[in-house]
């Protein structure tokens, strides 16, 4: 079995190679590098890119070596694949989301008007099944209590 610090070094040496032989390095939709496609074409766990310090510095410097910034730059918010800008995607998700949200409270509203009417109804059979059952234990009918109106 191979130790920690073995299999740490074949990695390091396994991206050195890579990007000795590649001048062109895959980028992401933010301009930075995209280490999870550096690491499908060497062959080395994507968690080794930011755990491995070795590994880390040699990405640096052949990041900076062909001018490739480390992030989008602060005025320009990074876009997805048909260039939507992120701040624009996660607007657009926030109104759905809200939106969402009215519509359940409304479905909610409705529903506990709904519960209320139904459990006003459930009272007056009880107490009306209650008089009949005393109507046939006596033999005597029970009048319904009257009823509010007003």
């Amino acid at each position: 079995m191979a130790s920690g610090k073995t299999i740490g070094k074949q990695y390091l040496d396994s991206v050195q190679a890579y990007l000795a032989r590649t001048p062109d390095l895959p980028v992401a939709a933010d301009g930075g590098l995209n280490v999870t496609e550096i690491a499908e074409r060497t062959g080395v766990p994507r968690q080794s890119f930011y755990k491995n310090p070795g590994i880390r510095v040699a990405l640096e410097e052949a990041r900076d070596a062909r001018g490739i910034p480390a992030r989008a730059p602060a005025d320009q918010p990074a876009a997805d694949g048909a260039g939507v800008p992120a701040t624009d995607r996660a607007a657009k998700k926030t109104k759905t989301l809200e939106r969402r949200v009215t519509l359940l409270e409304q479905q909610n509203a409705a529903l506990v008007a709904e519960n209320a009417e139904l459990r006003r109804q459930l009272k007056a059979l009880r107490l009306q099944h209650g008089r009949e059952d005393m109507s046939i234990d006596t033999g005597r009918r029970i009048p319904a209590p009257p009823t509010d109106r007003g």
